[in-house]
């Protein structure tokens, strides 16, 4: 009877190290994730913000074209 106390003992103090294991790895893998959207929203700002430039740019070039193209002859 003690044995099977013992050995039950055993069981539950390898499952708590288990369980406090993988609480710190979960919220390891948490901070990883806020960081990695933190990071991630940054870039989505940056493409934003590159879109818009290049956005402009098309904008402005048509414009350019027509000024510097000579008229055409009918």
């Amino acid at each position: 009877m003690l044995d099977d106390l013992d050995a039950l003992t055993e069981k539950m103090t390898l499952l708590a190290a288990q369980v406090r294991a993988l609480r710190d790895e979960n919220q390891r893998l948490r901070a990883q994730v806020a960081s990695a959207n933190v990071e991630l929203d940054a870039m989505r700002s940056r493409i934003a913000g590159a879109m818009q430039r290049i956005d402009d740019l098309l904008e402005r070039l048509p414009a350019e074209q027509q000024e510097a193209a000579p008229p055409a002859s009918v």
